[in-house]
């Protein structure tokens, strides 16, 4: 399950207005570029249970064409995504799901909940 809702958190990310909640796309796009190592996650389910370090050592590969590539199944290791404000949407062969990310120097921080109701916050480190 926890696999499905990182691969449904990156899948597709949109390109709209900025928002001022967040980085404009472009600004987000800029640091989210690159290669990522997961180091930190959890995951709970609907019922409550939840699981820790499920995608540690995990990595993603955002690339400024707007795909990216993973080393999780969940993620469905290639696909698109399209970014709106703090958000990135991500699709792949695995389907589609949406987070909201935070940069700071190099950690990057995902937060969301993936189409099966799996909450999920993922912490990556810039390879």
């Amino acid at each position: 399950m926890m696999m499905l809702a990182v691969m449904m958190m990156f899948l597709a990310m949109g390109c709209s207005k900025d928002s001022d909640d967040g980085p404009k796309d472009s600004e987000l796009e800029k640091l989210a570029i690159g290669t990522w190592m997961c180091v930190e996650s959890t995951d709970t389910q609907q019922n409550g249970a939840s699981y820790s370090g499920l995608m540690i050592g995990k990595q993603v590969t955002i690339n400024s064409d707007r795909t990216f590539t993973s080393t999780a199944s969940s993620f469905g290791y290639s696909g698109t995504y399209t970014i709106s404000g703090n958000k990135i949407t991500a699709k792949s062969s695995s389907g589609t799901f949406v987070v909201t990310v935070s940069i700071s120097g190099d950690r990057m921080t995902w937060n969301g909940t993936a189409s099966n109701g799996v909450r999920f916050k993922y912490v990556f480190v810039r390879e």
